[in-house]
């Protein structure tokens, strides 16, 4: 495809900012459920989940939605959610918390959002492969809830306080606003270690492994013991930590920056 990742994002942040302009969307949270139900009429529907439709949490994207039981005596029986969900409109089941709930209608927007996305790039309808249509998914869904615009604004007020942009950004997780910093420029290492063990680790500087350095470890044991906030600064890095709370497992997030970056 004749187009470089940089154009695919703007094009991304365009169609995404327009949304959030034409939806009247100034401020964090973003209501992902009410975009995609009101101003994007998707016929959403909550259904009884069976057992074999449980969905897992989302690792990197919940936040709060709202339930609103559809439905009529006399129906026919529905199919499982996650056969009906590749249709027309959203489903969602009676035991999604508000974070999936939240995540499924973005997902939902994204696909909508993927024919404008095509066309900007001169591309054919036949181009959305599946593989395409997730990676584009991919890029969409974490910047229609943590908006690269807002997130700039809430930087200059929180900083790179992630605990304090999570609470801002509260229909999405801590951690996918963690992972949002790794978008702008601002050189760093996003970390994320549930029970000691490191689960995510990037940069958007460099490749780096999994195993954390000296500073990042010494501030994790730091966060680990107390569950609060910590920053260690040696060796040439600055790091801040936070624990994550309401997680089945002792999750921590860590941000490292070299001493000559932010």
């Amino acid at each position: 495809m004749d187009f470089s990742h940089e154009e695919l994002v703007e094009v991304v942040e365009r169609l995404v900012n327009g949304l959030l302009e034409r939806a009247g969307v100034a401020e964090p949270p973003v209501d992902a459920l009410h975009i995609a139900e009101v101003h994007l009429g998707i016929p959403v529907e909550v259904v009884e989940s069976t057992e074999e439709d449980e969905i897992a949490p989302p690792a990197h994207f919940p936040g709060r939605g709202r339930a609103r039981p559809r439905g009529r005596a006399g129906a026919p029986p529905r199919t499982p959610a996650r056969n009906r969900r590749r249709g027309v409109g959203l489903v969602l089941t009676a035991d999604m918390t508000p974070a999936q709930r939240q995540k499924a209608a973005a997902e939902s927007i994204a696909r909508g959002l993927v024919p404008a996305v095509l066309h900007k790039l001169g591309l054919p309808p036949d181009a959305a492969n599946r593989p395409f249509v997730t990676h584009l998914c991919g890029l969409i869904v974490p910047r229609l809830l943590v908006p690269t615009r807002l997130l700039r604004s809430a930087l200059r007020v929180q900083k790179f306080d992630v605990a304090a942009l999570g609470r801002e950004f509260a229909t999405a997780t801590t951690e996918a606003v963690a992972l949002r910093l790794l978008d702008l420029e601002e050189p760093c290492v996003v970390s994320i270690v549930d029970d000691g063990v490191v689960t995510v680790r990037r940069s958007n500087r460099q490749a780096v492994g999994r195993k954390l350095g000296p500073a990042e470890q010494l501030c994790h044991d730091r966060v680990a013991e107390l569950e609060l906030p910590h920053r260690v600064r040696q060796g040439g890095w600055s790091v801040s930590g936070w624990f994550v709370p309401d997680r089945p497992f002792r999750r921590i997030l860590l941000r490292a920056t070299w001493d000559d970056t932010v």
